[in-house]
């Protein structure tokens, strides 16, 4: 044979080999093509579900600091009424302490003592009254002699 026509056989397998290994490179490059597209689809689905698992986390997230915030005031309005519990604890037990029996004759003997002096006072200004009235009465019989 011509080594022409064996050199057009090569070049011609070579190109059909090629022409061959060419249409798998493109098979294999629309599929690959086709697949990222399908995990281009899937990552935007994704990323979507990203921004709403972010949205529901700041919701939750201020959700979660209002009732700190609310958690906060309700142990600031328990203080106080700890407070008001206690003064009134106090203010009740005080009033017990006077609601005795013996209190009550403790408190009945302090007012009997204070009245007693207020009569004493009222005796002794009575008698300086009396005693006033009688010097009166000699000073007006004395002026009547003269």
């Amino acid at each position: 044979m011509r080594p022409d026509v064996v050199a057009f056989r090569e070049l011609d397998t070579l190109v059909r080999n090629l022409s061959d290994q060419l249409a798998g490179f493109r098979r294999r490059a629309l599929a690959a093509e086709s697949r990222t597209r399908e995990v281009e689809q899937i990552l935007a689905g994704l990323q979507g579900k990203l921004d709403e698992v972010r949205e529901q986390a700041a919701d939750a997230q201020a959700a979660r600091d209002a009732a700190v915030s609310r958690a906060r005031s309700v142990e600031a309005q328990l203080e106080v009424a700890r407070d008001e519990v206690q003064r009134v604890t106090t203010a009740f037990a005080d009033l017990a302490a006077k609601a005795t029996p013996e209190a009550r004759d403790q408190q009945l003997a302090r007012e009997n003592e204070r009245l007693r002096a207020r009569l004493q006072d009222a005796r002794e200004r009575t008698a300086q009254l009396t005693e006033r009235v009688r010097f009166l009465r000699q000073q007006v019989g004395q002026g009547a002699e003269r």
